[in-house]
């Protein structure tokens, strides 16, 4: 299947960010990033990233159909977000990525970014998922979005290289 889009989802810390900065240089696609909205947004609230992230179902709205909508509407494409490959999933063409890691790993790499105690970043890791996870049940209704059946490429990143992560969605997007 020849693929004109690729969304990158996953769980905190699995390399998501890196990957769309990788195909974006690799690619050259037009972009667009949930976690640069929402860092945007605060800015433009006047809020703490904090205060973005833990977001009312308007704000959460707003960004996902944002993303739907250019889904639809984009010849090339790369986003990068949580709901990115929930949000594709009726839409032909569409490479859908879903990246993960040992929880060790993703603390490793959250107090690593966030240059806190691994023991913090464990516990922010788990509450963040956590408050997420609830909060796209209550607006969704869904709680499967870590399902691998809705996406095409799932990838383990624990222990690959940014360069092996890049290299396993340029494979698929020649299949």
């Amino acid at each position: 299947m020849t693929y004109s889009k690729i969304t990158i989802s996953g769980k905190i810390c699995a390399g998501k960010t890196t990957l769309y900065q990788a195909l974006r240089q690799k690619l050259g696609w037009p972009v667009f990033s949930t976690g640069q909205f929402f860092r945007d947004y605060a800015r433009e609230h006047k809020l703490s990233l904090e205060g973005a992230e833990e977001q009312s179902e308007a704000i959460t709205k707003k960004v996902d159909y944002k993303v739907r909508d250019l889904l639809r509407s984009k010849d090339r494409l790369i986003v990068e977000g949580w709901l990115a490959g929930i949000m594709a999933n009726d839409y032909p063409g569409i490479l859908k990525v879903f990246l993960t890691a040992a929880d060790e790993e993703r603390a490793k790499r959250f107090a690593e970014r966030e240059e806190v105690d691994r023991a913090v970043a464990v516990e922010n890791l788990r509450e963040r998922e956590r408050n997420w996870l609830a909060e796209i049940k209550k607006i969704y209704g869904r709680s499967d979005i870590y399902d691998p059946k809705h996406y095409d490429l799932v990838i383990d990143t624990t222990g690959l290289s940014p360069a092996e992560v890049l290299d396993k969605v340029m494979s698929a997007l020649i299949i």
